[in-house]
């Protein structure tokens, strides 16, 4: 899975955002075009290959960071899973996954 793959399908139209990713999006503030800015100037920090997703961070032209979980197990498109604002006790910088305390 690459990252220009992905964003061939978004500039291709070949993406679906699901009712999660808008719910979620809305409830941080996050519109469908912060989350298309996202991917297509953000970069991956998380690859998920088992399940052929991966986490895209990148900010939205207020400079807020935001990261987007994509699916790209279709091949040909590409379904925006779900969207927010890292929280700074879970990540460093956020863009790495802190280290949960046991």
């Amino acid at each position: 899975m690459e990252i220009e793959a992905i964003r061939a399908c978004i500039r291709k139209g070949n993406f679906y955002i699901t009712d999660h990713a808008l719910t979620e999006g809305f409830k941080d503030g996050i519109s469908v075009t912060d989350m298309l800015h996202v991917i297509r100037t953000g970069k991956v920090i998380e690859w998920y290959p088992t399940t052929q997703r991966c986490l895209v961070y990148g900010h939205n032209t207020d400079a807020i960071p935001i990261h987007v979980v994509v699916d790209f197990s279709a091949g040909r498109s590409v379904d925006i899973v779900t969207t927010y604002i890292p929280q700074r006790d879970q990540w460093l910088k956020s863009q790495i996954r802190k280290k949960r305390k046991r």
